[in-house]
């Protein structure tokens, strides 16, 4: 399950390094639409959340009740309360670009 999680990690930094070659494209180019760009950046953003997430939660395999219980009374690190603050600004311009379209059409 480790093994599964690392795995997963690498695949969004990468996921999310290939999202923000390609909105530096789209830019550069300016051939783009600007839901999709909205979306794109969203999902960067929530790329780097679960990123961050799976590398500040590698725990045992085993957690008691009470070890749970004590690490949700500690508040977390300045940079995972960023990048979880990032990945709900991410799933807003998510939900952003699919309503907008809805609006105007």
């Amino acid at each position: 399950m480790q093994k599964f999680l690392i795995v997963l990690q690498y695949a969004c930094l990468a996921f999310g390094i290939y999202l923000i070659y390609s909105v530096g494209m789209q830019l550069y180019r300016q051939d783009f639409e600007l839901m999709e760009l909205v979306a794109d950046v969203g999902t960067i953003l929530i790329c780097i959340d679960l990123a961050v997430f799976l590398f500040t939660s590698k725990a045992k395999n085993g957690i008691s009740m009470e070890e749970y219980a004590k690490q949700l009374e500690t508040a977390p690190s300045k940079l995972v309360y960023v990048t979880r603050k990032l990945g709900h600004l991410g799933i807003l311009l998510i939900i952003t670009s699919w309503i907008v379209p809805m609006i105007n059409g």
